[in-house]
């Protein structure tokens, strides 16, 4: 459900499951069932929020209450190629 200030919130067992730590950046997709889905980068905020950008909730007319399904991707740091060859 799309919370005040275009929060969504992830359910505790997700957060452990998938170790999406505050701080993460997860891969995004909100689906709306009438007006079909948005993708975007998000950063887990305190809380264990991600929160939808304006121009996603207008295009896929969100409004606090809104319910929605929401897919997250933990986004992996990669190592710097550069730095690891010796």
């Amino acid at each position: 459900m799309v919370g005040s200030g275009r929060r969504v919130t992830i359910p505790r067992i997700y957060v452990s499951t998938y170790e999406l730590w505050e701080g993460s950046v997860v891969d995004v997709t909100v689906y709306n069932e009438s007006l079909g889905s948005s993708s975007f980068l998000a950063r887990i905020q305190q809380g264990f929020r991600i929160q939808i950008p304006r121009i996603e909730c207008e295009d896929l007319e969100l409004k606090p209450g809104s319910i929605v399904k929401v897919h997250l991707m933990k986004i992996e740091k990669r190592k710097d190629s550069a730095t690891s060859r010796k």
